[in-house]
């Protein structure tokens, strides 16, 4: 790498995620000074070819090619680390002082089971983020959270950080660790930026991601329901008419992770103050129009939506199982206030995208082609 006067140095942790290696590569695309350092867990060939990997990988689902392998191979530094480990477990050298830290990684699982990984990870891991960030006297750290932290509240969300996580009614642990960490964040004395994106999904054009939860776990719950049906009441299927409860004034807010990225550099090079952004607000639509396009894109015919769970036959119950961790999110209007993050960067990257019948349809086939008709093709032969 060069040497810090001639290069931006950004830390990352979470490069393999999906919206940490989406930033990376928008960084890459747009900064030719930006240099990467990746800090994850190495894979059997270590860390530097996981990164190379994700990255190539990633970049090829967008739309980009290998026009970025060069940037790949010589901007970007991979070590070993691990966030469950005081500072990460790396001893850092003096030319990471001063450095923009993104603190990326995180532990998405919402079921119950999870809590004590989910925990550690996304609370203790951001407190031994924060203690290496102390160490480096980074510039900023750049925490980046979920718009949906604030639990069950509904209307209009401002951009403002938790007061206290004993006012907040979570959905699930994932909801409340990121909430117990931004409480971590605030309290750290670091120059920070929280960043809070609502559901991340794929490549705005392309459709492609890399990784796969929030809307792409409902949508498999529905494939896996559909195939329980196919196994044990095939002779239904033809005139399979199920119900599910859901918000007939729910609003669903999602944003393409590259857009996610792009708001987020946005305000890291406009040297955006201390504060809560939400990147949010590109593409809502009605929660009901989109599980009816999620039904269709499976292949099952849109449900019957009814307010009480007592309406549920025994068929309808097992698609209420298969959906269970998601069904908080199909009630309420949540609206992310965008006036900070709007006043910094002046408008988002994805004014102009639109979440309609067909984009959910786009989102949903992509991921049955790539990811679970190959899977039910697994698990057939």
């Amino acid at each position: 790498m060069p040497d810090s006067q001639s290069c931006t140095l950004h830390i990352f942790t979470g490069a393999t995620g999906l919206v940490g290696s989406a930033t990376i590569l928008e960084l890459l695309r747009t900064d030719p000074r930006a240099e990467v350092l990746a800090l994850l867990r190495p894979g059997p060939d270590g860390a530097g070819p996981r990164l190379v990997e994700t990255l190539q990988r990633a970049a090829r689902l967008y739309g980009l090619g290998d026009s970025l392998d060069e940037a790949i191979a010589t901007r970007c530094e991979a070590l070993a680390s691990d966030v469950h480990e005081p500072r990460c477990g790396v001893d850092p050298p003096a030319r990471w002082h001063g450095a923009e830290m993104w603190h990326c990684a995180a532990a998405l699982q919402f079921h119950d089971r999870f809590r004590d990984a989910v925990m550690q990870t996304n609370v203790e891991g951001t407190r031994h983020a924060i203690e290496l960030a102390r160490q480096l006297e980074v510039s900023t750290f750049n925490f980046v959270s979920t718009a949906y932290v604030v639990g069950e509240r509904s209307g209009l969300i401002a951009e403002a950080p938790i007061e206290s996580t004993d006012d907040l009614a979570p959905n699930n642990h994932y909801e409340r660790s990121k909430a117990m960490a931004e409480q971590l964040v605030s309290d750290s004395g670091l120059r920070v930026r929280i960043m809070r994106p609502s559901i991340v999904v794929g490549h705005s054009q392309t459709r492609g991601a890399i990784t796969f939860n929030s809307f792409y776990g409902f949508v498999r719950g529905v494939f896996k329901f559909r195939r329980l049906m196919e196994r044990t009441q095939a002779q239904l299927m033809d005139s399979l008419e199920v119900r599910m409860l859901a918000d007939p004034e729910g609003m669903l807010d999602v944003i393409p992770v590259d857009y996610v990225a792009q708001d987020a550099l946005a305000l890291s090079r406009a040297d955006a103050e201390p504060g809560v952004y939400h990147l949010a607000g590109i593409g809502r639509h009605s929660t009901q129009r989109m599980i009816a396009v999620v039904f269709e894109t499976v292949g099952l015919p849109r449900p019957i939506f009814v307010d009480d769970i007592s309406e549920l036959t025994w068929i309808d119950r097992k698609l209420h199982q298969a959906v269970s961790v998601y069904n908080a999110y199909l009630f309420g209007d949540k609206r992310f206030d965008r006036t900070q993050v709007d006043g910094v960067i002046g408008q988002s990257a994805g004014l102009g995208y639109v979440l309609d019948d067909e984009e959910v349809r786009r989102l949903g086939q992509w991921y049955l082609d790539h990811d679970l008709a190959p899977r039910k093709s697994r698990t057939t032969t």
